[in-house]
C-alpha cells in the first residue's frame, strides 16, 4: 500500500532545509533557563551573560543602526538548538517588537544554509522582507532576520555556512559537559568562541 503522505514530501522541495533552531524571546531568560531544565529536561545551558560581545556592536532594524543588549542562551533538544534571547535595553529590535505584540515565546527559525545566496534569494521573492541584519566583523554575509509576509509563522533568521562551526562548537560543548550545574556560563559569545578555539575562513 503506498503512503500518500511520505509521497507528498518526497516531493516537497523546501526551500531552506530543515529548521536547525528555534529561538525564543523571554523577559527573564534566567525563569526561563529553568523552566527547560526542570520541565522539558533540556540542558545544560550555554549563557551568555552580556550577549554576543562587548561593546556591543551596531546591527540594523529596518536600516536604522541600532545597539541591542542581549542575554543569551543555548541548548539542544535533539538535533534542534533552542535559543533563549532576553534584551536589557530600549534598542529598536525584532525581539522588542515581539514583546510589544503581547507575546513571549517562539519568536523566529533558524537556519544555517549552505547556499546563502541561493536562500535569501528564494525566501525574498516567496515575499519575506528583511527585518534584521548582523554585520558580524569580518564575513562579507550577514545573518537576517525575515519578517513573514502576514501571518504565516515566525520570523525566518539565515544564518551564513560560515557559522556552521560556532553551532557546532556550542553542540560539542554541550555534549561533553560534565559538570553539576546545568548552565554554563560565559560572558559573551565572543569569549565562548575563543575558549572552544572556533576559527573562520
Amino acid at each position: 500500500m503506498v503512503n500518500a503522505g511520505n509521497d507528498i514530501q518526497a516531493g516537497l522541495k523546501p526551500i531552506l532545509g530543515p529548521a536547525t533552531q528555534l529561538g525564543f524571546v523571554v523577559r527573564d531568560i534566567e525563569a526561563a533557563m529553568k523552566h527547560w531544565i526542570d520541565v522539558f529536561g533540556v540542558g545544560p545551558f550555554i549563557f551568555m551573560e552580556r550577549g554576543v560581545s562587548q561593546p556591543v556592536g551596531v546591527t540594523y532594524h529596518r536600516g536604522q543602526g541600532v545597539s541591542v543588549e542581549l542575554r543569551l542562551a543555548f541548548a539542544y533538544m535533539g538535533d534542534v538548538q533552542i535559543e533563549l534571547i532576553e534584551q536589557t535595553n530600549n534598542a529598536s529590535s525584532p525581539y522588542l517588537d515581539f514583546l510589544a505584540s503581547g507575546r513571549e515565546g517562539l519568536q523566529h527559525l533558524g537556519f544555517w544554509v549552505h547556499d546563502y545566496d541561493e536562500a535569501t534569494r528564494r525566501i525574498e521573492a516567496a515575499g519575506y522582507e528583511r527585518d534584521y541584519e548582523i554585520k558580524v566583523a569580518g564575513p562579507t554575509q550577514s545573518i537576517v532576520y525575515y519578517r513573514s509576509p502576514a501571518l504565516y509563522g515566525p520570523m525566518l533568521e539565515i544564518v551564513p555556512p560560515m557559522w556552521r562551526r560556532s553551532r557546532q562548537a556550542v553542540l560539542d560543548h554541550i555534549r561533553d559537559y560534565t559538570g553539576a550545574d546545568p548552565i554554563i556560563r560565559f560572558d559573551t559569545y565572543s569569549a565562548f568562541i575563543a575558549h572552544t578555539g572556533v576559527t573562520f575562513d
